[in-house]
């Protein structure tokens, strides 16, 4: 009878420590969880915001470029619509990143992420570079 009753208590004292357990673990998993979400949710604002500070640069400069069109010869006319015409298709490439951070889940955020960090460097350096052929 003794060894029954034993028995009993130590299958409930498991089962009750296996359940204790099993919560801890949810509770943790569930943390874990919210924290990922918070830094994804990070992320995205903070690449959101350096690509809208680079499309207003880039449009700010097509500004400046249109206004001195204005103002050329026939020759620096030429040039002046070129480089307005790259500085459009690179604002145009900050746009589709744009839209594609806006539109990324959980699941391809680290493809996205990867994608819209390139476009930014890339845009970046060549934004610097018509920027200094407008100013020479």
């Amino acid at each position: 009878m003794k060894t029954l009753l034993r028995l009993a208590v130590s299958i409930l004292l498991t089962y009750g420590l296996l359940n204790l357990t099993a919560c801890n673990s949810s509770n943790t998993t569930n943390s874990e969880t919210a924290a990922v979400n918070d830094d994804y949710e990070d992320e995205r604002i903070e690449i959101s915001e350096d690509l809208r500070e680079l499309r207003e640069d880039v449009s700010d400069q097509i500004q400046k470029v249109s206004q001195r069109m204005e103002d050329a010869t026939a020759d620096s006319k030429e040039e002046f619509s070129q480089l307005r015409d790259e500085l459009v298709q690179k604002r145009e490439d900050v746009d589709v990143e744009l839209e594609r951070i806006e539109t990324a889940s959980e699941e391809n955020w680290n493809e996205v992420r990867e994608g819209a960090r390139n476009t930014f460097q890339d845009v970046k350096r060549e934004f610097n570079a018509l920027r200094d052929r407008v100013s020479g």
